[in-house]
């Protein structure tokens, strides 16, 4: 290969403010019930919908980003694609996803700029329903391993800071996870996102993996639900914001370790912290953060 074209290339800031397209969703029991199955989170409120309108996962925010995450005035970039990373998620809700919602969703670039590693991109996809009023914001963090930046650093806008952790020696409670080895293929089917790096051998090894790992997002997902059912009684609607750093690789057919840091009541609300391990012991998920209002 020529190596004047090897590796991502150069990104340029251009493209901070461009929007992606816009999609609208029905939260429909079907959707509803899919993308808690795709995380086989059995909480009654994805499912008993004889029992008034159901909740919607927080985490079906990352069903809709994927398919609204394209911005046809920005030309595709196959060279640097296959070096994009999601590293950190801030997802943010003013209320629960519900029953029969209608969600629109759009993505705007927010910021752009170059690190040790390459460039990172924060993005952000805002959530209306059917009057207009915002119910929620997800920015999405990526870095593109190698890239450079073309450009002077740019930004919109960051995410709101969080709250800092209270340190403890001890985690207050410890919670193992089972990650079954068709854990990614379910997820991509019932939740519609698909990356073949996550449920093909063959591509996971092509891209540099030593395997084929787990969606980032179902890993997050999958730490939410755990973290509401252990401290909520199930009772997703407090869910307001999940915060996440992703670090090191989740295999299939594995254990994860959930570790809940600390808790501290604060604002007619809780704040949650935490962090997920790896079945080597490497956070999956640093920097945790669950805020909860009833």
């Amino acid at each position: 290969m020529d190596t004047a074209e090897a590796g991502p290339g150069a990104l340029s800031t251009e493209y901070v403010g461009q929007k992606t397209v816009s999609s609208s969703f029905h939260l429909t029991p079907r959707l509803i019930m899919a993308y808690a199955a795709s995380i086989k989170d059995a909480n009654p409120r994805y499912f008993d919908d004889l029992n008034g309108p159901l909740t919607g996962h927080p985490f079906l925010a990352f069903a809709f980003q994927w398919a609204t995450r394209f911005s046809p005035q920005v030309p595709p970039n196959p060279r640097a694609a296959p070096y994009g990373v999601h590293v950190s998620t801030d997802l943010r809700l003013t209320r629960p996803l519900c029953e029969n919602d209608l969600i629109t969703m759009q993505g705007q670039v927010m910021s752009t700029r170059a690190i040790r590693p390459g460039v990172l991109q924060l993005s952000r996809y805002t959530m209306t329903d059917g009057s207009g009023t915002l119910i929620g914001e997800l920015d999405q963090e990526s870095i593109t391993r190698g890239a450079t930046l073309e450009g002077e650093p740019k930004t919109q806008g960051e995410s709101p800071p969080v709250p800092q952790a209270p340190i403890h020696s001890e985690p207050l409670w410890t919670q193992e996870i089972e990650i079954t080895p068709d854990a990614a293929q379910i997820y991509t089917e019932c939740a519609d996102i698909y990356n073949p790096i996550h449920t093909e051998r063959r591509a996971a090894v092509e891209a540099g993996l030593p395997d084929v790992i787990l969606h980032g997002s179902a890993t997050q997902a999958i730490a939410c639900s755990a973290l509401v059912n252990h401290c909520l009684d199930g009772e997703v609607k407090q869910v307001r914001r999940f915060v996440g750093a992703l670090r090191a690789m989740v295999l299939l057919d594995s254990t994860l370790t959930l570790r809940c840091l600390a808790e501290v009541d604060r604002e007619n609300g809780r704040d949650i912290f935490f962090d997920l391990l790896n079945a080597d012991g490497q956070p999956a998920i640093a920097g945790g953060y669950l805020r909860v209002e009833p």
